[in-house]
């Protein structure tokens, strides 16, 4: 058996990455980017929305609290008659990397009078991102009985091929709707989704 069990980031649709980018990610019906003195102004009113548990709201709720979209992830369907996505929402767009946001569960309940989908939260995960020595990302691994499931990882992003500092891991059990933190594997390497070749690299280097 390897020494070190490598497992890759699963491709998937809006898996986020700790190299967050504002652009990347645009609301629909964003309000337009305002003057930073006023966002700090607005900052101040939302941080007491943040704090609050968002558990048993909706996501129409998290709409008219006017948060931000840091992250969003449809789960593939399994044995589970209910449908799941993971989100992720912070006050402003500056805290998906630097500050205070949440990662949720969220168990779809209805289509709503427009054909839009609205989702419960059933469990949330509260962190403090500080890139780039404390990331969070969505990973589909294959830890727990060689089974594929979505974790939470807290890990130092070193912009190198592989991640492996490594601080925290949460398994997200779609069964008991729950963030369950587990212990770190021994020897746990991820594959950085942010690393990007250099053209130093010696396949573009002429002899």
């Amino acid at each position: 058996m390897k020494t070190a069990i490598i497992l890759t980031l699963a491709v998937g649709t809006f898996l986020q990455s700790c190299n967050y980018n504002a652009q990347d990610h645009i609301k629909e019906n964003a309000v337009p980017v305002m003057e930073r003195a006023v966002i700090q102004i607005d900052t101040i009113k939302k941080t007491d929305v943040q704090i609050r548990s968002f558990i048993g709201k909706t996501t129409n709720d998290i709409e008219v609290s006017k948060m931000h979209d840091c992250l969003g992830v449809i789960f593939p369907e399994d044995t589970s008659k209910n449908k799941y996505a993971l989100a992720q929402y912070s006050a402003i767009i500056d805290h998906c990397q630097h500050g205070q946001s949440k990662f949720v569960i969220e168990r779809f309940l209805r289509h709503d009078a427009n054909g839009r989908a609205v989702f419960l939260i059933v469990d949330e995960l509260n962190v403090v991102a500080n890139y780039p020595t404390i990331c969070f990302g969505n990973f589909r691994l294959a830890i727990e009985d060689d089974r594929e499931e979505n974790y939470i990882v807290a890990f130092y992003n070193n912009d190198s091929e592989v991640i492996n500092q490594i601080s925290r891991i949460w398994r997200i059990d779609l069964e008991k709707e729950k963030f369950v933190e587990i212990s770190k594997p021994k020897d746990l390497i991820l594959t950085n989704p942010d690393y990007v070749e250099s053209d130093e690299d010696s396949a573009f280097t002429n002899n």
